[in-house]
C-alpha cells in the first residue's frame, strides 16, 4: 500500500460502526452525526483505499463476504486506538485536559454559564468559555467544542442539532418605531435574511444581539432576537414571533479530526442534554 492511500483511522470508525449495526442509520445515532457524515466517510474510505466493503440491501448495508477479515482487523485496530484514547485522556493532568467551549455572546450571556459550570464540576474538567461572534477555527485549536445557531454544520464540523429557538420582535414600552439592523455575523442569520426580505434599511446596525437588545431597551428602535435573550432582557416586551422565520438549529460540535476524543464527548454530551432540557425557554413557551 503507498503511503497515500494510507487509511484514515476516523474513516474506520465509520466503517466498523456500519458494519457492527448493519445501518448507516443507526451508525448515525451511535456516533452522534448525521446520515450524511457517515455515507460520506464511508465513501471516502471505499474511494481511498480502491476497495468496496458493502453491498446496499433492503434491509440495510450487508459486509460483502470476502471482506469479513478485513473488517475484523479493521474492528480490533479501532478497539486498541479507542482503549490508547482513554487511557491518554485518563492520565492527563485535569489542568492540561481542560476543555475550551465557544459560542456567541447571545448563548454565554443566557443559558450557557451556568450549563458550563455544571459541566466542569459534574465532569471535574477546567472548562474555558469562549464568547466570540466570530467562528473561532476549531482545526487551529482556538477552541474544542462550538455551540453554534445554524441550519447545517460547515464539513470540518461534526456534531448534534440538540434543540431549536426561534426569533421574535421586542421593543421597550416606550420604544422608537423602525427596526434596528444586524450586521457582522449576526447579519447572516435567519434574522438577517428576514430583515432583507423585509427591505429594511436601518440607520443603525450592529454585530451583536446582546448590544442589539440593549439599544431596544434603552428606546432607540425595535429589535429582532432571539426569543431566549428578549423575554428575559430588562425593560423589553415581545410584539410577536415571525411565522416567516424560519426556526434555527442549535448545534453542539467538534473539528472532526477530535470529534471522538473522549473529554470532548462527555462535554459535548453535558452542554447538549442540558440544551435539549432548554428548549421550551430557547422557543419561547417556557
Amino acid at each position: 500500500m503507498s503511503k497515500s492511500a494510507q487509511p484514515n483511522w476516523d474513516d474506520v470508525r465509520y466503517v466498523v460502526a456500519v458494519a457492527d449495526h448493519g445501518s448507516v442509520a443507526e451508525a448515525a445515532r451511535v456516533l452522534s452525526v448525521n446520515h450524511a457524515t457517515v455515507l460520506r466517510r464511508i465513501a471516502a474510505f471505499e474511494e481511498r483505499q480502491g476497495v468496496r466493503l458493502f453491498e446496499k440491501t433492503r434491509r440495510g448495508y450487508r459486509v460483502l463476504a470476502d471482506r469479513f477479515g478485513l473488517i475484523e482487523a479493521m474492528r480490533e485496530a479501532t478497539g486498541a486506538l479507542g482503549q490508547v484514547e482513554q487511557m491518554i485522556d485518563a492520565e492527563r493532568p485535569s489542568l492540561v485536559s481542560g476543555v475550551r467551549v465557544t459560542s456567541t455572546d447571545t448563548f454565554c450571556q443566557t443559558l450557557l454559564g451556568p450549563i458550563v459550570a455544571e459541566a466542569s464540576r459534574s465532569l471535574n474538567t477546567p472548562i474555558d468559555l469562549i464568547s466570540d461572534n466570530a467562528h473561532l477555527d476549531l482545526g487551529r485549536s482556538q477552541a474544542d467544542v462550538a455551540v453554534r445557531a445554524a441550519v447545517s454544520l460547515p464539513k470540518e464540523l461534526e456534531g448534534e442539532a440538540v434543540a431549536r429557538f426561534c426569533f421574535g420582535v421586542y421593543s421597550s414600552k416606550d420604544g422608537a418605531d423602525g427596526l434596528l439592523g444586524l450586521s457582522g455575523p449576526p447579519a447572516r442569520s435567519v434574522a438577517g435574511d428576514w430583515l432583507r426580505a423585509q427591505g429594511v434599511n436601518a440607520m443603525i446596525s450592529v454585530d451583536s444581539f446582546a448590544t442589539l437588545a440593549g439599544l431596544a431597551a434603552d428606546g432607540v428602535g425595535t429589535a429582532i432576537l432571539p426569543v431566549f435573550l428578549g423575554d428575559r432582557w430588562p425593560g423589553l416586551r415581545r410584539l410577536s414571533i415571525p411565522k416567516d422565520i424560519p426556526v434555527t438549529s442549535v448545534w453542539v460540535a467538534s473539528h472532526v479530526d477530535y470529534v471522538h476524543s473522549g473529554r470532548l464527548v462527555r462535554v459535548r454530551k453535558h452542554i447538549g442534554a442540558a440544551l435539549k432540557r432548554a428548549e421550551p425557554t430557547l422557543m419561547g413557551i417556557a
